[in-house]
Parts: structure tokens; sequence; C-alpha cells
């Protein structure tokens, strides 16, 4: 029988406010890793009281949520792994509900609880009616998929990356997540890999998580260039937009003239936001 410590949980964190205690009280029968992507100092010297706190890594930078979980993942040695957003509070029979289902179901790659507090939980991967370049048809099919609760275990293409019980085995033989991401989209791309070798991905309303979106890390510029940047640019990897692609110019003009307009009007915060769209395009087009 499985129990607490067939698994390891692992925190990333990056300039983190003190909700990351909230998470932890729950888990005190979990080993967890935390992974330092800087900007954590005080935060660390706290953590460090914490006994279930295996080890608290770092590469002495911030490399990214996908790349730092991949870090992680080299120190663990139990066949699942659970995931966790430093704004996510699961309890113990949750994060065992999660386990369970994925010991009885030997191809679920991911087990995730139902996020009652989020309101795009769960879905379809984008490509079948989110994607990138999305007409009112299309959003209108991705709405009917929001605030769902399922009456029982469902299988889904994608689940939120703030909470994900994952088999070790299947990350690696799928190999973990992709480089390429440094922020946003790497657990759809990772939904999408496991789903491609025929693994499924559960959704188990028996077990729930609360989510405090948004609030992981202190709000401040550099937080906000960051989360702007790389919510145009990794997107564009998922896609794999050609960079000659008609779509992607008209998205840079539009940013362009958005820029300048806001300026014209002092709107300095919609101004620079224009601008840290275009940039993110036009860098993934220079070294696409």
């Amino acid at each position: 029988m499985k129990t607490e410590k067939d698994l390891t949980v692992i925190i990333v964190l990056y300039d983190t406010t003190e909700i990351i205690f909230a998470c932890l009280k729950n888990l005190s029968n979990f080993q967890i890793i935390i992974v330092d992507n800087g900007k954590n100092k005080k935060i660390l010297n706290q953590l460090r009281n914490f006994k279930n706190i295996k080890k608290i890594v770092t590469k002495n930078k911030n490399i990214g949520f996908g790349n730092a979980i991949n870090y992680a993942y080299s120190f663990i040695n139990t066949d699942y792994f659970l995931i966790l957003n430093p704004d996510v509070i699961i309890n113990k029979n949750s994060i065992m509900e999660l386990l369970n289902v994925s010991i009885n179901n030997k191809d679920c790659a991911i087990s995730a609880p139902y996020i009652y507090t989020d309101k795009d939980g769960y879905g379809a991967l984008p490509e079948k009616g989110k994607g990138i370049f999305r007409n009112n048809n299309q959003k209108k099919i991705s709405e009917k998929l929001i605030n769902l609760k399922p009456s029982g275990a469902l299988c889904v293409d994608v689940t939120k990356g703030c909470a994900m019980l994952i088999n070790s085995k299947h990350f690696k033989n799928i190999g973990m997540f992709s480089s390429e991401y440094f922020l946003f989209w790497e657990e759809i791309d990772l939904c999408r890999k496991f789903l491609k070798k025929k693994l499924s991905i559960i959704v188990s309303p028996k077990s729930l998580a609360f989510h405090a979106q948004g609030t992981s890390a202190k709000s401040n510029l550099w937080v906000f260039l960051i989360r702007t940047y790389y919510a145009e640019k990794s997107p564009l990897y998922y896609f794999k937009v050609k960079k000659n692609s008609l779509d992607i110019y008209k998205k840079m003009i539009k940013y362009f003239f958005r820029s300048i307009s806001y300026l014209c009007i002092l709107n300095l915060r919609n101004s620079l936001k224009n601008i840290l769209k275009f940039s993110a395009i036009l860098i993934y087009i220079i070294y696409k």
C-alpha cells in the first residue's frame, strides 16, 4: 500500500510571498524539495526550520518554471511527485486521493485536483478551440469547458500546472518539461506530450484545492515584465508559429501602434505592456 513516503512535493519559488506558509501547513507528512529561482532569501531562512523539507536547490538564477521542475526531478527517488505552486492549498486527504487515482490507473501520467477557485481549471488542448489566433466561435467553444465540475473522475486534455501529481516514470519517458518554455504554457505542452503517448490526465473531484491565483510572487515591476513578456512568447513556441506568418506581423503592428497610442495619453502601464508583447514576438522571430 502506498503512503505519503511514496511521493515528493516540488515547489518552485521566485520572489515569493508568505503565502508559501499556508501552502506548507498541510504538507507536514510529505517530503518536499524547494527550488529557489531567486529573490527568496528572507523566506528561505524560515523554510530551513521545516524538518520535512528534504532539500532546497538552486541554479543561482531564475531558470523558469518547467526547467526548475526538471532540475528538482534529478533529486527525487519516489515513483510519484506533486507539483504545487506556493499559492495552492491542498490537504493530505486530497493528495492521497490523487496518489490513489494514479496508482489505480496505470496509464495515468497526471492526476489533478478540482480547483474550485479557478475559472479555467481544465479543458481541451488549445488547438481544439483555444488557438492563438481564435475567432469568436472558437472562443465560445472553449468557454463551454469553464467551471464544469465533474461528477466523477474525468479524463481531460489539459489541467492546471499549479497542482499536478505526476508519475515519475512517465515523466522521464516523454522527456520531462520542454526547455523552450520559461514561463506559461509549459504544462499544456507537457500534457500534449503525454497524450501523444496515449497516457491520461485525470481530474478527481474528490480532491479539492484552493488556488489564490497570482499571489505566489510579490507584485512588482519585474514580475509584471516577466509575466507579460512570456504570456505572449510561450504560445508562439507551442503552436510553432512560422516567422513569416502574416498573422504574427499583424499582431506586431497592432502592439506597436497601441504602445504609441497609450504613451500619447500617458497610460504608461498599457504602453509598456504592448511594447513587451511586441518585443516578445520580435525576439521569437529573430531566434526562431
